[in-house]
């Protein structure tokens, strides 16, 4: 790669399950700093392309670059250090008899590759103070003593997400970070979203069915449809593609 490298260069990238064409001949660049969505129906292979690029998944062809590094054959806990890539999935993973602190506390263990001494005391004081300092950046503290267990929905996603922005990240893959949240959850998200994307130096990838928070957060979209990639653009110029409206927007809108 020459000049400065992408946040994600992703070239003619073949998944399959089970025989079953999951991403075909898929090929996408995010410039670095840049807030993207990743849009299309059920089955189009929005999560499987996430899977692919934090490295849960290997392609069965095609590369994967972040940061101007090939890590097409680098597995995801290596991935987040070194090229730090961290993803927030549609059910957050979290551990839900442990407190909001402590989550947060095992995350930054886990970054600094303390977790086998995750019981030892200096380790988890040093966490506990990056822990406090998310929890204070992700309006988390107010919560930060009760069990993740019974946070609502929106809590639970912000738990997550902080849990990620710990591994101190410079790709941040969000996936559906509002499903399941009420009207009032859902404009906090969107909010803390441009807000830790503002602050500079992070790329954002998210995939979201709400059409009205992809509008309001995205700086430019991918469409995918069964496997491939339809189109990539501004908001308004993939809003106004009738093949886009179509397969997507329509369906999910009425529109014709």
């Amino acid at each position: 790669m020459s000049g400065d490298p992408s946040a994600v260069e992703v070239r003619g990238v073949v998944k399959r399950f089970a025989g079953n064409l999951a991403l075909d001949d898929v090929s996408l660049v995010i410039p670095a700093g840049q807030l993207h969505a990743i849009i299309g129906p059920n089955g189009a292979g929005k999560s499987t392309l996430f899977g692919v690029i934090a490295g849960e998944h290997r392609p069965d062809r095609g590369t994967v670059w972040v940061a101007g590094r090939d890590v097409t054959r680098i597995a995801a806990h290596r991935r987040v250090r070194a090229v730090g890539v961290a993803r927030a999935f549609q059910v957050a993973r979290i551990f839900p008899e442990m407190s909001v602190r402590q989550n947060v506390a095992a995350a930054v263990i886990a970054a600094n590759g303390s977790a086998r001494q995750f019981w030892r005391v200096k380790p988890l004081r040093v966490a506990s103070v990056v822990a406090d300092e998310a929890l204070e950046r992700l309006s988390l503290v107010p919560v930060a003593g009760r069990p993740a267990r019974a946070l609502s929905q929106g809590d639970r996603k912000r738990l997550e997400i902080a849990m990620a922005l710990v591994l101190r990240p410079r790709l941040l893959l969000l996936d559906e970070p509002t499903a399941g949240m009420s009207p009032e959850e859902t404009a906090a998200t969107v909010e803390l979203i441009r807000g830790i994307w503002s602050l500079g130096g992070l790329t954002v990838m998210l995939t979201e069915h709400d059409m009205q928070v992809v509008f309001d957060l995205a700086q430019q979209l991918t469409v995918m449809d069964r496997g491939h990639v339809l189109c990539s653009g501004e908001p308004e110029t993939i809003r106004g593609r009738d093949d886009v409206r179509e397969i997507y927007l329509g369906r999910a809108h009425g529109a014709a």
